[in-house]
């Protein structure tokens, strides 16, 4: 997390029992920290989510490939006879 953010002062409501788990949780002064980052890792996944269900509805980036193992096996052994041949 970036250190140097500049920070705004926020209130919020949560349910007692989940501010006692935070506070046990945390250091004497860490709530602040737990939340940012608990809100940050919130975000990330949200972000992913969208990023993934925008990739879903491209077109197959290898549509020609209908066994990816098979296609794999086959780079790597051209990788391998090229590394012999450059003597690598």
């Amino acid at each position: 997390m970036n250190t140097a953010m500049e920070t705004i002062r926020l209130n919020i409501t949560v349910p007692a029992e989940v501010l006692r788990e935070v506070k046990q949780s945390t250091e004497k002064r860490g709530v602040s920290r737990f939340i940012t980052e608990a809100l940050v890792e919130k975000l990330d996944r949200v972000k992913r989510s969208k990023a993934l269900k925008k990739m879903q509805t491209l077109p197959p980036a290898f549509p020609y490939i209908t066994d990816s193992a098979s296609y794999i096996r086959k780079i790597r052994k051209t990788d391998e006879k090229r590394m012999k041949r450059i003597g690598v």
